[in-house]
C-alpha cells in the first residue's frame, strides 16, 4: 500500500509540474512582443514582422520566377534508338476469346424477374426523410446562423449592413489606437521644385504640415518619433536618400483580448441575431 501511495504522488507531482510549465510557457508565449516593421526606401519598401526573436520577411517576396529558375530542368524522355529494343505491342485476341466475350457480357447483366401482368405492382420502397441539421453538426454558439444572419442583411438591406460594420470597425479602430505603439519612427525626407524660389517655399509649407501632422497624431495614437527631418534639394539629385522606417508594437494577449471582445459585440448585435432569436 506504501509503495502504490509513493508512485500516486510522484506522479501527482509530475502533472503539476507539468501543468505548471505548460503554464508558464503560455504566459510568456502571451507576453511576448509582436512587431510589425516596415521601412520605405525609393522603389523598395520592406515589411518585416517579429514575434519574440523570430522574424519573417512579408514584402518583397521571393518571385515565382526566381523560384522557378532555381529548380532544375527536368530531363526528357528518351527517344528509342536503332539499337534498342522496341517496346512490346500488344497481343491481339485470337477468335476463341473473342467468342467467349459475348457469353461473358451477358453473364454479367442482372437478372430481372417477371412479375405476371394481371398482378398489381408491388409497393414503392420508402423513401427516409432528410434528416435535418442540429446544431452539433454546426459551428458552436450559434456562429453559422449568425453567418446566414449577416449574409441575408447583406443581401435585403446593404446600406444597415454596411453600418453596422461600420461601428464595429471604429470601435476596433479606436482599440487598436489605445494599445498599439508606434516606435521608432525615422522620416528623411527631400523637397524639390522646378527652381529655387519654388523649392523653398515647398520646403517652407511641406515643414509646417509635418510639424502639424505629427502633432495630430501624437495626440490620436501612441507614436514615438525619433527622428524627423526635412531638407530642401535645390538640385533633384538626393531624391534616393528619402526613407521612412519604424515598428508596430504590441502583444499577443492584446490581440487575444480584442478578438474575444469583438466576437462578443457581434454575437449581441441585434441585427446579427439569428432567425428564431428576433
Amino acid at each position: 500500500m506504501t509503495i502504490v501511495l509513493t508512485v500516486l504522488l510522484a506522479v501527482l507531482k509530475f502533472v503539476g509540474w507539468l501543468l505548471l510549465f505548460l503554464l508558464a510557457l503560455l504566459v510568456v508565449l502571451l507576453i511576448l512582443p509582436v512587431e510589425l516593421r516596415f521601412a520605405y526606401l525609393p522603389g523598395a519598401p520592406i515589411l518585416t514582422a517579429w514575434y519574440g526573436p523570430l522574424h519573417f520577411r512579408l514584402w518583397p517576396r521571393p518571385s515565382a520566377g526566381s523560384a522557378s529558375a532555381a529548380q532544375p530542368p527536368q530531363s526528357t524522355a528518351q527517344q528509342p534508338t536503332s539499337g534498342s529494343a522496341a517496346p512490346a505491342q500488344p497481343a491481339l485476341p485470337t477468335a476463341a476469346a473473342a467468342a467467349e466475350s459475348p457469353t461473358k457480357q451477358t453473364s454479367t447483366l442482372p437478372v430481372q424477374t417477371s412479375t405476371p401482368a394481371g398482378s398489381p405492382p408491388g409497393p414503392a420502397p420508402a423513401v427516409e426523410p432528410a434528416k435535418e441539421q442540429g446544431n452539433s453538426g454546426g459551428l458552436p454558439f450559434h456562429i453559422s446562423e449568425r453567418i446566414e444572419a449577416a449574409i441575408d442583411l447583406l443581401a435585403h438591406d446593404p446600406t444597415a449592413f454596411a453600418r453596422c460594420m461600420f461601428g464595429h470597425l471604429r470601435w476596433v479602430g479606436r482599440f487598436l489606437a489605445r494599445h498599439i505603439k508606434v516606435q521608432h519612427l525615422t522620416v528623411f525626407w527631400t523637397v524639390t521644385g522646378e527652381d529655387a524660389a519654388q523649392t523653398a517655399a515647398l520646403y517652407g509649407t511641406a515643414m509646417t504640415a509635418a510639424n502639424n501632422l505629427l502633432a495630430f497624431l501624437q495626440q490620436v495614437i501612441r507614436l514615438q518619433c525619433d527622428h524627423l527631418q526635412l531638407e530642401p534639394d535645390f538640385t533633384g539629385q538626393r531624391m534616393a536618400e528619402r526613407r521612412i522606417s519604424g515598428r508596430l508594437h504590441t502583444h499577443p494577449f492584446l490581440l487575444l483580448w480584442l478578438l474575444l471582445r469583438l466576437l462578443f459585440r457581434l454575437g449581441k448585435d441585434p441585427q446579427l441575431q439569428p432567425a428564431h432569436t428576433n
